[in-house]
């Protein structure tokens, strides 16, 4: 029996059929092996594993500080082997930009937090990302302290990070999360300021269509420096971003040029997080993003904040516009009995087809 949505059919299942797992989903094997079971008898094909969040490892890494409250050696190894004989890919999701959210500092003094100050973004009152915790990040519209990709360093780190778990783990692609400005009052710290005087010979209000597209370049060149990195290791992995689903709003809210990713190569996918739960707004993310290059995109839906049959009605259509696949967020807030209406809706039983990267073959280049 096929769901029936909208008024519509489905009747070809969804080539990529993928939930995102928080990182708090692998505080146990057996809290891994729970999940990775929901994940198949929902019908699905792959997981995107946050294995790098609050700057912090949940795997062996020469890089990054262990995870504090990381529950056993290596989750993603583990992951990784569990995974295959379930027909499950593995993603390994990244938080780019983003390295912190708690409301005390990280007690490793390697962490970048306590290490590196002087690479975080500020705010245009002057105030560095570094000094917002709580309400007050809140009112700011942060999350926590974040990375500017205006620094040289930042966008290094990001791509050592990416190519130390495609060449030492067998996943099956790499998502970047936070590849993005926390919004348009960031960027401003006095070194990203010096950086585009110095580059442009203008202040930040002078012109800020050219600023914007400066911040825009960072994050750009970040990418691709990713790409190329995973290029030169690992050219079969997928490169994959988690990007705001409003097209438009991406660029000039937060320098964040999907589009642009899509259409030169890369990246392989987009998964634009359109959690909204209005059925109106959902149809209308729909319709934006597979305008261009629907092959190309993943509609990532929420199922913790609205029942499943609803998080599907954007879904539905982004998928009858030629859209790869769905990706749910998250497999740790799925409610019971989700499996059986993402089961119904998508199929199961066939892993992704993702042809050969044009980024093998294709010279990437650096804005």
């Amino acid at each position: 029996m096929l769901l029936v949505l909208a008024g519509v059919s489905r009747g070809t299942p969804a080539e990529c059929r993928y939930f995102w797992v928080v990182r708090d989903g692998l505080s146990s094997p057996q809290s891994v092996d729970s999940l990775l079971q929901r994940a198949a008898d929902a019908g699905a094909n792959g997981v995107i594993v946050q294995v790098v969040g609050r700057g912090e490892a949940y795997y062996l890494s020469d890089i990054l500080p262990p995870a504090e409250w990381q529950g056993f050696d290596d989750p993603l190894a583990y992951t990784v082997m569990r995974a295959g004989p379930l027909g499950l890919e593995v993603h390994a999701w990244i938080n780019a930009f983003l390295v912190w959210s708690a409301p005390d500092d990280p007690d490793s003094p390697e962490h970048i937090v306590n290490s590196r100050p002087d690479l975080f973004t500020g705010h245009e009152n002057g105030r560095s990302s570094l000094a917002y915790r709580g309400q007050a990040a809140e009112a700011v519209g942060l999350v926590g302290p974040t990375l500017s990709p205006a620094y040289p360093e930042v966008r290094e780190l990001v791509g050592k990070i990416a190519s130390e778990i495609a060449c030492g783990y067998m996943v099956d692609g790499i998502h970047l999360d936070y590849i993005r400005y926390p919004n348009s009052s960031f960027g401003w710290s006095q070194g990203e300021r010096d950086m585009f005087f110095s580059e442009t010979g203008m202040d930040p209000g002078d012109d800020p269509a050219a600023w914007n597209d400066w911040k825009t370049g960072n994050v750009t060149e970040t990418v691709a420096t990713v790409r190329a990195l995973l290029r030169s290791c690992a050219p079969h992995v997928i490169l994959s971003c988690a990007v705001m689903a409003n097209p438009a709003s991406a660029v000039s809210e937060f320098s964040c040029d999907w589009g642009y990713w899509l259409s030169e190569g890369l990246v392989d996918y987009a998964l634009p997080m359109a959690y909204t739960s209005d059925q109106t707004t959902a149809r209308n993310l729909a319709l934006a993003v597979t305008a261009e290059n629907p092959e190309k995109v993943i509609y990532g839906i929420g199922v913790w904040n609205q029942t499943v049959e609803n998080a599907l009605t954007g879904a539905e259509l982004a998928l009858s516009r030629g859209a790869s696949g769905v990706c749910a967020f998250s497999l740790n807030s799925l409610p019971s009995g989700g499996e059986d209406v993402l089961r119904e809706f998508w199929g199961s039983g066939t892993m992704p087809d993702h042809g050969v990267s044009a980024a093998v073959f294709s010279r990437v280049v650096l804005p």
